[in-house]
């Protein structure tokens, strides 16, 4: 995650392998695990205990790039797609290490589902211009915007673009995310990186396009917004886009809303319904003398303070450009939203995962600090528990309800609900019960019809921990299928098999059973942050191999190997990609 408005606040004043390149590696395929024996109940209670040494494991940079299949005959035959993520994997610079998970390089990972018993894996790091730079110099030419400052005169407020936050598939194109610039073009199939992209011209130098887009279903529209503060106004400017099915903007006379709010907005998330989109504001603020930053004592994430006694705002913003309506609710910070919609009264239900207070950590201190993941107490940290807020644009009336109090986040409902009524969420979730706490083991499902209907399962290994949970719909299912019908797949990494990964894939309307299958890869994979299964995006085995080669290929001829010039075409890499946003 990152924060999008570095140049503002200047106005308010895997190691790298021999040639630089990762190598690429064919690996025999790794059998498949097939226990899925329950090892939590539906009762709240279930907790499991975790290993710090297997946690801390998740935060090494991911040390190889590679292509492979795996068979397993335990897989369902109606689970066909590719589960894509976005992992921030490259902790080192040189001999320098990262501090803070958020500013690390990002890698894409995914698993192809060919509905047959064959998963086909690769992974491979986001080719922005920031690593190239870094990886052929051998040394760290940015700072973090949560850790590693440099001040003003060595580029401190010149952060680097790491792309490590999400994953985003619309109209045939494939983006790796990052909320503090703009996205980059990827091969769906390779995982190579084609260019930063400014979405045929619609990002405009300095803007942002954030790391969270939502899907309008009922008009099949992608939404996203960026967010800028502006210290000197004292406001906040929030930009908004719509984009039909072939990635366009809808009107192309205004392709971008804009609004403001008062006062400083991070703004990690937002949420949809059929008229508004939903902002959060906590009260948050630069708290920091500004020097510290600008010597580089402090890193702009370290300069955030939060502010207990004042309330959160809720923003309702009209998708039609009216004037935005502002709810005060109870103090807390949200990273993330499940989902909201409007009743049959008009009122928009919002639920999302909110903690007391927002603590980012501060690494930094020290040089020769250790990072943030090795002197984190984990039950120091405010808890993160499932929250119904229900705002009345009428009468400006609100309420707000702790509906699931267990430590989750990652919170997300079934693709079809987005921006409509859902029943189900499904979210990552603590090893410890009654709102602790604690690394990630397992998945939560919560019935929000009543929410004392709940499931939990939570990965026996205390070594093992869990990421975002995704749900994958069954394959040929109707769009009157029940909204569980269909699959959930959560990533695990293994501090007792040296961080290696697994995908555990468990039937969405049982997740207390547990996995029906396991994916045992033979990589390791740190601890990441979102992705998404896209239905249906099911190549071969055969046409993946050709694209990784043909990349191979170019990596070797071209001297910026992240950079595919369309003009070239002397080996038939121009057919490496598909048509991008840049190249309509």
């Amino acid at each position: 995650m990152a924060v999008g408005w570095s140049v503002v606040m200047a106005l308010a004043l895997l190691s790298p392998a021999e040639g630089g390149v990762p190598r690429v590696r064919a690996r025999a395929a790794p059998r498949m695990s097939t226990a899925s024996k329950p090892v939590a109940t539906s009762a709240e209670q279930a907790s499991v205990p975790w290993d710090r040494d297997g946690w801390v494991a998740g935060y090494r940079t991911a040390p190889s790039e590679d292509s492979y299949s795996v068979r397993c005959d335990e897989l369902p035959a109606d689970l066909v797609g590719t589960f894509f993520r976005n992992v921030p994997a490259k902790f080192e610079v040189g001999e320098q290490r990262i501090k803070h998970p958020f500013d690390a390089d990002g890698m894409l990972v995914a698993l192809t589902f060919d509905g047959a018993g064959q998963v086909h894996f690769r992974n491979r790091f986001v080719r922005t211009k920031g690593y190239v730079r870094e990886t052929q110099a051998g040394k760290m030419l940015y700072p973090g915007q949560f850790s590693n400052p440099r001040p003003i005169w060595a580029g401190g407020l010149e952060p680097k673009n790491v792309a490590n936050t999400n994953v985003l598939w619309w109209g045939g194109r494939l983006l790796a995310l990052w909320e503090g610039g703009r996205p980059h073009l990827m091969d769906s199939l390779s995982l190579a990186t084609s260019r930063e992209s400014d979405l045929a011209g619609l990002l405009k130098p300095g803007d942002t396009f954030s790391a969270h887009p939502r899907r309008d279903v009922a008009n099949n529209r992608l939404v996203n917004f960026a967010y800028m503060p502006n210290p000197l106004s004292g406001k906040t400017q929030l930009t908004f886009y719509e984009f039909g099915p072939d990635f366009r903007p809808i009107n192309k006379e205004r392709p971008r809303l804009l609004a403001s709010v008062p006062g400083f907005c991070l703004v990690h998330d937002f949420a949809l319904t059929a008229n508004y989109y939903v902002v959060t504001q906590a009260p948050t603020s630069f708290g920091a003398n500004p020097l510290d930053t600008l010597l580089g004592k402090k890193s702009l994430g370290e300069s955030i303070v939060f502010d207990e006694s004042k309330p959160t705002l809720l923003w309702l913003i009209p998708r039609n450009g009216g004037a935005p309506i502002s709810f005060p609710v109870s103090t807390h910070f949200s990273f993330h939203h499940a989902n909201a919609y409007e009743d049959e009264h008009g009122r928009v239900v919002l639920d999302s995962a909110s903690t007391p207070r927002l603590e980012l950590g501060s690494p930094s201190g020290t040089p020769d600090a250790p990072p943030l993941w090795e002197t984190v107490e984990y039950n120091t940290l405010p808890s993160a528990t499932l929250w119904r807020y229900t705002l009345d644009p009428a009468s400006g009336a609100s309420s707000a309800r702790e509906v699931f109090r267990r430590y989750v986040d990652f919170p997300s409902t079934h693709p079809r609900t987005s921006a409509q009524r859902h029943r189900w969420i499904y979210a990552a979730t603590g090893g410890e019960s009654g709102g602790i706490a604690s690394p990630f083991k397992g998945v939560a499902k919560i019935d929000m019809s009543d929410a004392a209907q709940h499931e939990v399962w939570l990965a026996p290994h205390g070594a093992q921990f869990a990421g975002e949970p995704a749900f994958a719909p069954r394959a040929g299912a109707s769009d009157s299928a029940a909204e569980d019908d269909g699959y959930v797949l959560l990533p695990l990494i293994d501090g007792a098999r040296g961080g290696r990964a697994t995908v555990c894939v468990l039937r969405a309307d049982d997740i207390a059973a547990g996995p029906i299958a396991r994916v045992e890869l033979d990589t390791y994979l740190p601890h990441g942050l979102h992705g998404a299964f896209v239905p249906d995006l099911a190549p071969s085995a055969d046409e993946i191999e050709r694209a990784t080669t043909l990349m191979k290929l170019y990596a070797r001829k071209s001297r910026e190997w992240n950079v595919v010039d369309g003009s070239f075409s002397g080996m038939g890499f121009k057919s490496l990609f598909q048509k991008g946003v840049d190249g309509r």
